[in-house]
């Protein structure tokens, strides 16, 4: 029997779309209170629009700074966090020799240290009530080698093996970690690709990626999990006929 979440103070990064946006809705429908943030105001604004309490602050979760900011914002007043999801991520997919400079440092300073950042902002928030769970939304190609996927694995990898080892020191202070493996989702992250990672003539993402709403749930049923245990990872994949 899944506990109450209800009132629980629920903060999300790369919430404005996607499965930011699928993740927001789910916790909504538990009764938590929000506090979603993203890069774009606008999109943030049409999501809270759409939850009973929501909240929301532009956040770029490659700058430390405006993530403690983020932090700070979501626990004013008082206030306790109870969750918190790292879930901002970027992918661009090609050949290792295509992937420009740039690019590595796209993918490395928001899938990396934005999670890094998002989990040591969480973490102190968290540590005084010695309670609080932090999900850390990484993908299944951080356990796959995956052709034209070379940095993005290197991004998620590092993103799996930083989770795993925060879980270990989150513990003794009475927090949870859980780091979320999920495969091709049916979202926008898929739009405009010129490679795409995956056999194009038998794999069309509409017709065999998950849907965002069926990960978020996923995510969510980790947040209403008993007290008593961690979930330290889960792993999600579409059914492929």
């Amino acid at each position: 029997m899944e506990r109450s979440i209800q009132d629980q103070l629920v903060c999300i990064t790369g919430a404005s779309r996607g499965l930011g946006a699928a993740l927001a809705r789910a916790f909504d429908a538990r009764g938590v209170r929000l506090v979603l943030a993203a890069r774009t105001a606008k999109g943030l604004e049409e999501v809270a629009s759409g939850c009973r309490d929501a909240r929301t602050q532009v956040c770029d979760v490659r700058d430390p700074a405006q993530v403690d900011a983020l932090v700070a914002f979501a626990i004013q007043g008082g206030q306790r966090l109870d969750v918190m999801v790292n879930n901002a991520g970027l992918a661009v997919y090609g050949p290792v020799l295509a992937i420009a400079p740039d690019q590595v440092d796209a993918m490395l300073d928001t899938n990396v240290k934005g999670v890094i950042y998002g989990s040591q902002a969480a973490l102190r928030a968290m540590k005084p009530h010695e309670r609080g769970l932090i999900v850390n939304v990484s993908s299944i190609a951080g356990k796959l080698h995956l052709p034209n996927e070379a940095v993005y694995n290197a991004s998620k990898w590092a993103v799996n093996g930083f989770t795993g080892t925060l879980r270990l020191e989150a513990e003794r202070f009475g927090v949870k970690v859980c780091c979320a493996c999920p495969g091709g989702i049916d979202t926008p992250f898929w739009h405009g690709m010129s490679h795409y990672p995956f056999p194009t003539d038998r794999i069309v993402p509409k017709r065999d990626f998950m849907a965002p709403e069926e990960v978020a749930e996923s995510i969510v049923q980790v947040a209403l999990a008993s007290e008593r245990y961690v979930v330290p990872e889960i792993v999600m994949l579409p059914m492929i006929r």
